[in-house]
């Protein structure tokens, strides 16, 4: 005798049996699916911001430690170009010979980056259409003017710029180095010839060497002036804007740095700061970070 029964399923339960497992596992590849979508957006996102962050950084801290704005100035408030002298220490010189405090800048040429252009070669600095325009190889604002701006931390040629076209001298005295200022810390003062800005006997032997940053196409470029190393640091971009805040009384000079970068899902990250020109006035003893 049977104690259960042994009838199997009828082919309408079987069908709703089939039915029920479909619906359940199209919903859980619909969920499935979404979930990795959007933990793919928001992985899409953050590698964007990211990136977005690591530029701004990268150019935030080369204008804070640089000791000469160069692009954008006076002459142009707003360009699509960022250019500032790097911190490269060309002579391997240091204040008080301590390496945590390199001399940077200390001792420029007439032609500020030595690199015998009006300006930097090949780029338009002023930003009126002409490039490497001027007198002789020391215009390095491409104004017409020649060494009208002494390097004394003030706008002496009062075209809302400081000290970006000088005679490549500290200050406009007739000695080496600082007036009075003993500025090797060797014990003598204003040793050397002129023009010896840091009294070290050898003249002209560290330039400016710019750095520049554009946008070409959706590439985020940085350029060194120097060696002509390129770099990009992002394929996302699209817009890019630095705009110069000169001095007044409520603020030193300053950069306001505006950058936008578009993910491949078209969604767009902004970024913009403002960034203080910590050597623009002190240029001899710079702050570095």
């Amino acid at each position: 005798m049977k104690l259960c029964s042994e009838r199997g399923l009828t082919l309408v339960e079987l069908l709703l049996a089939i039915t029920g497992m479909t619906i359940i596992s199209a919903a859980a590849t619909f969920l499935l699916t979404t979930t990795l979508d959007v933990q793919g957006l928001a992985s899409s996102r953050s590698e964007l911001y990211r990136e977005g962050l690591f530029a701004m950084e990268r150019m935030k801290k080369g204008v804070r430690n640089s000791t000469y704005l160069n692009v954008p100035n006076g002459q142009m408030l707003t360009r699509n170009y960022l250019v500032f002298s790097g911190s490269v220490n060309d002579d391997n010189d240091f204040y008080f010979g301590d390496p945590l405090f390199p001399r940077i800048d200390e001792d420029p040429f007439l032609d500020r980056n030595m690199d015998s252009d009006h300006g930097l070669t090949g780029f338009d600095d002023d930003g009126d259409g002409s490039t490497d325009e001027g007198l002789g190889n020391q215009d390095d604002d491409e104004d017409g003017l020649v060494n009208e701006d002494d390097l004394d931390g003030i706008d002496n040629d009062g075209d809302g710029n400081i000290d970006e076209d000088s005679l490549g001298h500290v200050g406009s005295g007739s000695v080496a180095g600082i007036i009075g200022i003993d500025d090797d810390n060797d014990g003598t003062i204003d040793e050397g010839l002129w023009g010896d800005d840091d009294e070290d006997g050898t003249l002209d032997e560290d330039g400016t060497n710019e750095v520049l940053y554009w946008v070409t196409g959706n590439q985020l470029m940085e350029k060194h002036h120097w060696d002509g190393q390129q770099f990009v640091l992002s394929t996302h971009a699209t817009a890019f804007t630095a705009t110069y805040d000169p001095p007044d009384a409520t603020h030193g000079p300053r950069i306001q740095i505006l950058l936008t970068l578009t993910g491949d899902d078209g969604e767009s990250i902004s970024f913009s700061e403002y960034v203080y020109i910590e050597n623009a006035i002190q240029r001899i003893g710079k702050r570095v970070r």
